[in-house]
């Protein structure tokens, strides 16, 4: 078996079937997914006479969502999916690479994609796609569930968070982070299916609807995630304006409290001398009166702030 290769299938005959591991050249009507960065995959493309611009394009390491047709029968998808492996981030976006070469279909990816692996199961076990377009479909579609499985719970957990302003800071930002590079790749995968339907590809004239169709899902989950960012960006503009409020009000406190004791300091500091001349000092119920005093003008003060409104 060339090592570069994962799986084989022949739909030829209208249902697919699972072909021996020894390929010597690409045959229309059949799949092969493909281990990107195993050796010897760029040599046996380009020894079955696909160009080697096209074979660069499919096995370039760093390239976004875009689809780029080169022919009548040859064109080329990139599409971006979650990358549910163990110890990946979800939102850690992983690349599948689909080119479309005189009526043969080759898939490559560097990690493992639940899209495909959930294909190729069906598959195995008789069901799945019966046809090459049916497969781009089913791809395209599997794709698109994995993302919208994803969101689920994220909506689910902002959905709460407008009912808690106490939800923990950490895993709100954690949630946007991954909104937003989910985002970022997102967009342009719906200017691929756009690209895509409008190249009017005669062997998929029978799908376009369907390819609509899974349009619209890219269409809505993009608005979802923009609905989702501004969900969370409202929760901090109200968790600050919260925050700013209170400030604001702990502030005024202090500062009325420091304008009812400013005349009593003043005059506790006046009296706090120790030259001669004090009035009272010889007078046992000097210190009383003062007391007494005192408390009267803060009285007076408090009356009077509360008729001006301040407190």
């Amino acid at each position: 078996m060339k090592g570069f290769i994962i799986s084989s299938w022949d739909f030829s005959s209208g249902a697919a079937k699972q072909k021996h591991p020894e390929i010597q050249q690409v045959l229309a009507e059949n799949w092969y997914h493909c281990q990107r960065d195993a050796a010897g995959l760029k040599d046996w493309l380009i020894g079955s006479q696909i160009p080697e611009a096209v074979v660069d394009s499919l096995l370039t390491d760093d390239t976004r969502p875009r689809f780029e047709k080169y022919s009548d029968d040859c064109f080329l998808m990139i599409l971006r999916g979650i990358n549910l492996n163990q110890g990946a981030e979800p939102d850690d976006m992983l690349s599948l690479r689909i080119l479309w070469f005189k009526g043969a279909l080759i898939s490559t990816r560097k990690v493992p994609s639940r899209a495909v692996t959930n294909i190729i199961n069906q598959l195995e076990q008789g069901n799945g796609p019966r046809s090459l377009p049916d497969l781009l479909q089913a791809m395209a579609n599997s794709i698109n569930g994995i993302i919208s499985g994803f969101l689920a719970p994220v909506e689910d957990t902002l959905n709460d968070m407008d009912h808690n302003l106490t939800a923990d800071p950490k895993e709100i930002n954690a949630i946007s982070s991954r909104l937003l590079r989910l985002r970022r790749y997102l967009k342009p995968q719906r200017y691929v299916l756009e690209d895509l339907i409008q190249a009017d590809i005669k062997v998929l004239a029978g799908h376009k609807n369907h390819f609509k169709n899974c349009l619209d899902t890219i269409v809505r989950m993009n608005e979802s995630i923009e609905f989702y960012i501004d969900q969370v960006n409202l929760y901090f503009a109200n968790i600050n304006q919260q925050q700013t409020e209170r400030m604001n009000r702990n502030t005024y406190l202090f500062s009325v409290i420091a304008g009812i004791f400013l005349p009593a300091s003043f005059f506790t500091g006046l009296l706090g001398v120790n030259i001669g001349g004090m009035p009272g000092i010889d007078n046992p119920l000097a210190f009383t009166l003062f007391c007494i005093g005192l408390v009267a003008i803060v009285a007076i003060e408090v009356i009077v702030l509360k008729r001006l409104r301040f407190i």
